[in-house]
């Protein structure tokens, strides 16, 4: 992550400002001035791709319950909480038919922990040929019954209903 370069790098801002100042040098205040300025504008977009707590909180739920359905194997009702663009993509039965695969050879799930998450508001960066939205991006370590160490992703879309719904699920 950037979040200890930029404290750093924001540190030794502030550090010479108040150098600066203590040693009266006033000429320079402009010039330290335009700095923040210039650093903010750099660093804003890092910050600012966080989600508010109540759209954090919504995707969570909407991913756990997703998570729960595909764990105990209602394959067609997960099916049934995707979004529109996974129902576009796969029919119910083509669904079905490629989780029940992918999910048999795993086995049952043992142990699941959450690794990341990602919000954007970028299809390139959620993945490519997706329409344009809020995206919210949850990658799991996960452990199964016949497989040690896999790591699930699950992609939710805000949609126009303001519903996040799942947009894709991968497990590698």
């Amino acid at each position: 992550m950037l979040y200890p370069a930029i404290l750093i790098i924001v540190g030794a801002q502030i550090y010479l400002i108040i150098r600066f100042w203590r040693f009266k040098v006033r000429k320079y205040r402009v010039h330290i001035f335009l700095l923040l300025i210039a650093l903010g504008i750099i660093f804003y977009p890092s910050f600012s791709r966080k989600p508010d707590q109540q759209r954090l909180d919504a995707s969570t739920v909407a991913a756990t319950q997703f998570l729960e359905l595909v764990d105990s194997g209602q394959y067609e009702q997960s099916w049934e909480v995707c979004g529109d663009y996974v129902k576009n993509e796969f029919s119910k039965q083509e669904w079905v038919k490629q989780l029940s695969a992918v999910r048999s050879v795993a086995g049952k799930l043992l142990e699941r922990k959450q690794n990341n998450y990602i919000y954007t508001k970028d299809s390139v960066e959620a993945k490519a040929n997706v329409p344009e939205g809020e995206y919210m991006v949850y990658v799991f370590d996960s452990k199964f019954q016949n497989k040690d160490h896999l790591s699930e992703t699950t992609t939710l879309m805000l949609e126009s209903d303001n519903t996040w719904r799942v947009a894709g699920y991968f497990i590698e």
